[in-house]
């Protein structure tokens, strides 16, 4: 009788926020797994469920599907919205980039799983609109004659929001389900670690490729150390405001490739929440929240949405929103968030938040790596997977494509073949 064929080493994902969860789900959809029986370990040492952590940056995110990928960015834009490499007759749906896969979802399950259609004004100062916006459900160019003065330029369109958590959750019930796939909170200090005992023990034996979505981690990790990793501070407040269904952001200045200029936005949540943000400090490692920040945030996110401030409701029975009459105009056109009207929305607070987003010089980082060679002489194969700064949420899916096809290339299992041997 022959002996049964041995299991391959396994693939492990380092990290498990939304770029580690997705890029592991879809490679235990993969025919890495559903034909060539490889297992997907999952180690990290922050969880969703453990909470906030401002290294830990899924959870701080604003989490709405607006791009940044410039108009000449087609690597950044297929990620964001489409795989734009294939042609719609042969795009599957487990190849649809980040938007495409969630707006299907929520066709298909509503708010369920955290997901929030919303309709979406993007208010600029200066230039036009990304092309990208143009292929969002709905999108309207708005009528410049009714635009603040400082506005230059005015779009709406359809869009999603996401409640990170429920999301998360949502990912992490799908993974568990798999029979394919481990779990591990530990700390790998770095790539060199993973023939040590207590690592080898979790896995079982040496993997044979390591995919690395350790965002900011991947600053310090060992075997990476990127010196072109580096944090941008977000501070973010969120209120409870049930009755705001419309998203809102103003950019001021350019946007300069996503981190330019200033950026206020107001994002409504399916549970009822909404996240109002926010700064952008490059290179600030500090954690804290700020009594100056919180300040600065409030007052913005009621330039640009004073329906944060409900009065009551009309004769039709539909909320009205505080009129803020007497209320001076600052030189953009906008209400300013003066006098005590931010505090009355300070009192709506159910949470603050510090992030750091894991900004990297050059872009995010998704290519094979140098493997790496261990102690018994076994060779790690590396793909990396980070840098997405305040992109993750918007370019998760489209990325965990991508690291699948390279992960598969690298194993001698593309998906021709896996698909000729079925």
């Amino acid at each position: 009788m022959p002996n049964p064929t041995p299991s391959p080493r396994p693939i492990l994902v380092l990290g498990a926020g939304i770029i580690g969860l997705t890029t592991a789900l879809r490679l235990l959809r993969s025919p890495l797994c559903t034909t060539y029986s490889y297992t997907v370990h999952i180690l990290a040492d922050h969880w969703p469920t453990d909470g906030h952590a401002a290294g830990y940056a899924s959870l701080a995110a604003g989490a709405h599907h607006l791009s940044f990928a410039d108009d000449a960015d087609s690597r950044q834009r297929g990620w964001d919205w489409k795989s734009e490499s294939l042609s719609s007759r042969t795009r599957r749906a487990a190849d649809r980039a980040a938007f495409e896969t969630l707006y299907a979802e929520w066709e298909r399950v509503g708010e369920e799983t955290g997901l929030m259609r919303i309709k979406q004004t993007e208010y600029m100062s200066e230039g036009t609109h990304l092309k990208i916006y143009e292929q969002h459900p709905d999108f309207v160019v708005n009528d410049p004659t009714f635009l603040p003065a400082g506005i230059a330029h005015s779009v709406s369109f359809t869009s999603l929001t996401i409640t990170p958590l429920t999301y998360l959750a949502h990912l992490l019930r799908l993974i568990r389900a798999h029979p394919n796939v481990r779990l591990h909170r530990a700390h790998l200090p770095s790539l060199s670690s993973l023939s040590c005992p207590p690592i080898l023990s979790l896995l079982g034996q040496p993997p044979a490729l390591v995919v690395n979505c350790t965002g900011i981690g991947s600053a310090s990790l060992g075997g990476v150390s990127d010196t072109q990793v580096h944090p941008v501070r977000g501070h973010v407040v969120l209120v409870r405001a049930p009755w705001v269904k419309e998203g809102f952001t103003r950019q001021i200045g350019s946007l300069n490739g996503a981190e330019g200029g200033e950026r206020t936005y107001v994002i409504p949540r399916a549970d009822g929440t909404v996240v109002l943000g926010g700064t952008r400090q490059v290179g600030d490692w500090d954690t804290a929240p700020t009594k100056e920040d919180r300040e600065g945030v409030l007052r913005r996110a009621l330039e640009i949405c004073p329906e944060l401030l409900r009065a009551g409701t009309g004769s039709d029975g539909k909320m009205v929103a505080d009129s803020g009459e007497g209320e001076e105009r600052g030189r953009d056109g906008f209400r300013n968030g003066n006098g005590r009207r931010w505090k009355r929305l300070e009192g709506m607070m159910v949470d603050e938040v510090v992030g750091l987003r894991p900004q990297r010089y050059g872009g995010i980082r998704l290519e094979v790596g140098e493997s790496v060679k261990l102690d018994d002489g076994k060779e790690v194969k590396v793909v990396h997977n980070y840098g997405h700064g305040g992109a993750g949420w918007q370019s998760c899916w489209g990325c965990a494509e991508d690291v699948v096809r390279l992960v598969q290339a690298e194993l001698g299992t593309d998906l021709g073949s896996a698909r000729a041997k079925l």
